[in-house]
């Protein structure tokens, strides 16, 4: 794929690093990963397209981490990049702030309408995910010029031949659950750790209507009516999983589970309106 290209780059700058620092005892080891582990692999190595054994090693020397790991892959790559940062700063000044050093919410529509895309489009999430960006509504210089580099693109009629391909990162499961993450972190305002009810509503409102969970409407009315507070990380990320898990068949959920208080309390009040039905 094309747009895995820069980041291929790298990796097979890695290659030769990744064989010498792997002795033959830890490559045996790498059939014996815990079911977690095997997981993050699988996971690292759809979005970085890296084989099993860098993927592996990459992951180890980032403590399984998999978002460092991801974001490790992503940064270097772009360091990697063909595309010269003037030919860049020249599509960053069509969007630029007249006053600040951003590309802002006006900025951002133009962006879009160029792309033929509405500024509510799941595509963007794809496209600001790439770029790395770290709030909404505004793209920094660094993030602007990393996107492209990343997707390989030196125009924005590039990036829109792409779109196509960008938009089957939503239908990918493992893809599609970075992409649900990252909308975590992108969607909070500047300073604030947990996400705006309205916002987190918002957005699982988009993202659900393409991972198709059937109890999402049930879950935002819950939230709104019930609980009426900003919404944790844990919550957030644990909130995909206990969809991929349960769909709307809530029959086999155990209360003495792992899963966030608030997601418990979500179970108990849809059962009671359930039986009241």
């Amino acid at each position: 794929r094309e747009s895995s290209r820069v980041v291929i780059r790298f990796v097979a700058s890695c290659v030769q690093t990744a064989r010498s620092s792997v002795s033959s005892d830890e490559i045996f080891s790498m059939n014996r990963l815990s079911k977690s582990h095997k997981e993050k692999v699988r996971h690292f190595q759809a979005i970085t397209d890296c084989n099993e054994t860098l993927a592996i090693n990459i992951l180890r020397s980032n403590h399984w981490d998999l978002e460092t790991a991801i974001e490790y892959v992503f940064s270097e790559g772009a360091e990697y990049s063909s595309i010269k940062p003037a030919v860049l700063e020249k599509i960053y000044k069509v969007y630029k702030d007249s006053d600040e050093d951003l590309i802002m919410a006006e900025g951002i529509h133009k962006f879009c309408e160029d792309l033929e895309v509405e500024p509510s489009d799941p595509i963007t999430l794809v496209i600001s995910r790439y770029m790395g960006a770290a709030v909404m509504g505004e793209y920094t210089k660094e993030e602007f010029f990393k996107g492209f580099q990343r997707l390989n693109c030196k125009s924005v009629k590039e990036l829109k031949k792409k779109l196509p391909a960008l938009r089957k990162d939503l239908s990918d499961p493992y893809k599609f659950k970075d992409i649900y993450e990252f909308a975590f972190s992108f969607s909070r305002e500047k300073g604030q750790k947990s996400l705006a009810l309205d916002t987190a509503v918002g957005m699982w409102t988009l993202l659900f209507s393409i991972y198709d969970w059937p109890m999402c409407s049930e879950w935002c009315k819950f939230v709104n009516e019930h609980h009426k507070k900003a919404i944790t990380k844990d919550t957030w990320f644990q909130l995909f999983e206990f969809a991929k898990q349960f769909g709307n068949d809530l029959s086999k959920y155990d209360e003495n589970g792992a899963w966030p208080y608030l997601i418990d309390e979500f179970v108990e009040w849809y059962n009671e309106n359930s039986a009241m039905k």
